[in-house]
């Protein structure tokens, strides 16, 4: 998501480069620029039912259907705060539109 924040923010300045972002990324964590990311969003675990192509383009060699869980599918785990899966978590509208017009 930030990097296509960043991708935005580069082409509304006429593709001229943005630099290093990190610093105005971070100084951000934690406020309300950007929303918390959790496995469990609504106090409850949530799911997610797929069906995809066996051959990744096409269901001529059938579908495969599946569940996958917040939190339940690798070691992974988005947990409140800062974390490997979600970062500093997802800009908020405000922090969009400040950052694009940088």
């Amino acid at each position: 998501m930030i990097a296509a924040v960043q991708a935005l923010a580069q082409e509304a300045r006429g593709g001229e480069a943005i630099g290093f972002a990190n610093p105005v990324i971070y100084a951000g964590h934690g406020s309300k620029a950007y929303h918390d990311v959790t496995d469990v969003p609504t106090g409850s675990e949530l799911a997610v039912a797929r069906v995809d192509f066996v051959n990744g383009c096409d269901s001529t060699d059938r579908l495969v259907t599946s569940v996958r869980s917040l939190g339940k599918d690798t070691s992974l785990k988005a947990v409140e705060g800062y974390d490997d899966v979600t970062g500093v978590g997802s800009p908020a509208n405000d922090h969009v539109r400040s950052y694009r017009g940088h």
